[in-house]
């Protein structure tokens, strides 16, 4: 396809075979994305101790969090100056290389750079299929996009997890490493050989290095502090140093990014108050994964007395739930978009709200049955967010912005995970190293919970109260215009 503009592409671009190839493509690249994430979580434990490196394990996951972190915005830009084409091709090649690398990291500074070029690749397009669904669909028909990339995002998510393990016990840990990869070798050639490329400069947007060096700065230095103040101590000058560092850095972003002439994160676009509201919903929608992931587990063990067996095997219905459940309500949303995007974002939130509300009681005569129960809650919850979100921002997004507002939702949600996982820490290490033994284990446990109730509560009270009336209100104008 000939070159263009990024303004000029929609769905009237392509024909319909383009567009099932884009879209499998697309769904190509979140299968690959879900399933490294999962699998790197799974084997890293045991290529660490391979290598002798056990004890940097944490250091090794904040570095591949922040680069992901840091590159999705930035990503968004990219796109924005040089096209989705040429991003997908650069990124998805760096991706493949470093995926391969893992099999030759045979010391821990190999094994930190694959792990970090992964990621920041992977950051660079984790939020294209996003943009893309919204330009190669009809607007009433991207909610079920959305349902079918949230389908295939769990279904990446469990067999990333599954196969990396099972690949492993079988003593083949080659194939743990490199399977995510096939979806990478089925995304990028199909987006490429099928979406046309873009002159640089094309969209008269250009890369703003003050205010990425700015933003690597800021992000870089209040994560480290956050990550390791915790186990180092507030107190200790290299904490101190990343925070202010961190912080110094975020005031002079601001200022930057408000004179720049084509700024990386265009302040202008928070002026929005809808799109910013939805922000702020993305990001304490998303608040409770840590405790998910992370404490539910912990408790189940170390609370409830129960085996590794059952600690796993709680989230098999949220999984289930998280395939079979978007389709459904892709088709739902699609049929009033204004109407069904708050009461699906209220929907999640209250399922969260309940769902940690009722683990706040855990303890060790609490059911198992019960957790599940409250565990697939979060599943429905899942499967509501993740299909409105992005449409919800897109529609109230002008086509300059589209690529940098659709990654800053990304942003915001990979935010929100960095984040929700130090303060959890904090709040549950201050709480189980005042008390000791399983009381003190419970106290941090169940603050971790209300703090994911809270966030969820909130996410039912913005999306109820304010954000339905900021969407009734925009559709009564759109309807007059």
């Amino acid at each position: 396809m000939s070159s263009t503009t990024y303004s000029s592409i929609s769905y009237e671009s392509f024909n319909s075979k383009q567009r099932m190839l884009l879209t499998i493509g697309s769904l190509g690249l979140v299968f690959a994305t879900a399933a490294y994430g999962l699998s790197l979580a799974t084997i890293q434990g045991p290529m660490l101790k391979n290598i002798g490196a056990e004890s940097a394990f944490s250091l090794v996951t904040l570095i591949g969090s922040m680069a992901m972190c840091i590159m999705t915005p930035i990503g968004g830009r990219l796109c924005d100056i040089y096209g989705m084409r040429k991003v997908i091709l650069v990124g998805g090649i760096i991706s493949m290389i470093s995926g391969i690398g893992f099999v030759f990291a045979n010391n821990l500074p190999l094994f930190i750079l694959c792990r970090f070029f992964l990621f920041l690749a992977m950051g660079s397009f984790v939020t294209t299929p996003y943009i893309l669904a919204g330009i190669i669909n009809k607007r009433q028909d991207v909610p079920k996009a959305m349902g079918l990339i949230a389908i295939v995002l769990g279904i990446g998510s469990f067999l990333g997890s599954y196969l990396a393990g099972v690949f492993t016990d079988m003593n083949m840990m080659v194939l743990a490493i490199l399977f995510p990869i096939i979806g990478l070798l089925v995304g990028v050639p199909l987006i490429v050989m099928n979406y046309p490329d873009q002159e640089k400069g094309a969209s008269g947007v250009h890369l703003d290095v003050k205010g990425t060096i700015l933003l690597v700065l800021s992000l870089g230095g209040i994560l480290l502090a956050l990550n390791f103040g915790p186990t180092s101590g507030w107190s200790n000058p290299v904490v101190l140093g990343c925070m202010g560092v961190g912080i110094v850095a975020l005031i002079l972003l601001f200022f930057v990014e408000s004179k720049a002439e084509s700024p990386l994160i265009p302040l202008h676009i928070f002026k929005n108050k809808e799109y910013s509201l939805l922000l702020l919903i993305a990001f304490l929608s998303m608040f409770y994964v840590t405790g998910l992931t992370t404490y539910i587990p912990n408790a189940i063990q170390d609370i409830m007395g129960q085996s590794t067996t059952a600690s796993g095997s709680v989230t098999i219905p949220r999984t289930i739930i998280s395939i079979i459940l978007p389709g459904l309500v892709g088709g739902w949303v699609a049929k009033n978009q204004t109407r069904n995007s708050w009461i699906s974002l209220s929907i999640a939130g209250i399922c969260i709200a309940i769902a940690f509300a009722g683990l706040v009681f855990i303890g060790p005569h609490m059911p198992l049955w019960f957790v599940i129960v409250m565990v697939s809650l979060t599943g429905i919850a899942d499967s509501f967010r993740s299909v409105v979100i992005t449409p919800a921002a897109q529609a109230v997004l002008t086509p300059k912005d589209m690529g940098i507002g659709t990654s800053l939702i990304g942003f915001f949600i990979s935010l929100s995970s960095v984040i929700s996982s130090s303060l959890d820490g904090i709040a549950y290490d201050t709480l189980r190293l005042s008390e000791q033994g399983v009381h003190g284990i419970t106290m941090g446990v169940d603050t971790v919970f209300l703090i994911s109730a809270i966030t969820g509560l909130l996410t039912f009270i913005l999306s109820t109260f304010i954000y339905r009336k900021m969407a009734e209100n925009r559709a009564k104008k759109q309807a007059k215009a």
